[in-house]
Parts: C-alpha cells; sequence; structure tokens
C-alpha cells in the first residue's frame, strides 16, 4: 500500500494508507475531491482536488466514488424567486394546522 502524505487543519500533515482515503468524481463537470480521517484528532477532512491529483491518488490504489449534480438544476424556472417574507410566512402556516389545511384544501380544489 501506498503513503499519502496530507495535512489536517488541527493537526498539520499526517500520513495515510491508501485504505483510509477517498476520492469523489463529479461526472458532470469532473469537479473532485479526496477526503480522510485524521489518523490522529479522527476529524473528517475534505479537499478539493485538481485532475491530476486525483489520478494520483486513484492509481495509487484509492477508492473513487463518482455523483451527479441533481436534475433539478437543469430544470427551467418560473415564478419569483421565493423571499424572506415567503418562508417566514410558510413557517407560520406550519404552525397553525387550520390554516394550513385550510391552504392546501385552496390549493387542491384549484
Amino acid at each position: 500500500m501506498a503513503t499519502i502524505h496530507a495535512s489536517c487543519e488541527t493537526c498539520g500533515d499526517v500520513e495515510l494508507t491508501t485504505a483510509y482515503v477517498r476520492v469523489r468524481v463529479c461526472i458532470n463537470d469532473n469537479r473532485g475531491e479526496y477526503s480522510f480521517r485524521c489518523p490522529e484528532c479522527e476529524m473528517t477532512v475534505v479537499k478539493a482536488a485538481e485532475p491530476r491529483t486525483i489520478d494520483l491518488l486513484v492509481a495509487s490504489g484509492v477508492a473513487m466514488d463518482t455523483w451527479s449534480l441533481p436534475a433539478e438544476l437543469d430544470e427551467t424556472k418560473i415564478g419569483r424567486p421565493i423571499s424572506h417574507d415567503d418562508l417566514l410566512e410558510f413557517h407560520n402556516k406550519l404552525h397553525d394546522s387550520s390554516s394550513w389545511n385550510e391552504a392546501l384544501a385552496h390549493l387542491l380544489e384549484g
């Protein structure tokens, strides 16, 4: 197993084996990151990584996961953006069950 040198924000430079490092790559835009649990403080550390770094880690035996951006990002947005007042009104309706039920019934009728 290869030894990987990384840095923890708390502990500084640490040495890891490939078994303690994971790579994640977005299949839509090739953004990559690697993560590991610091062997000293046991905090999970996540760092962005360039494609060259990802390639070196994977070639060293680090496991790679892929993920994709949510499809909702490609949907056409219609209507005005939600405002702080909209969120406050929604919050208040959730806490007033009669108001919430009436609003929901009105939407279903409509």
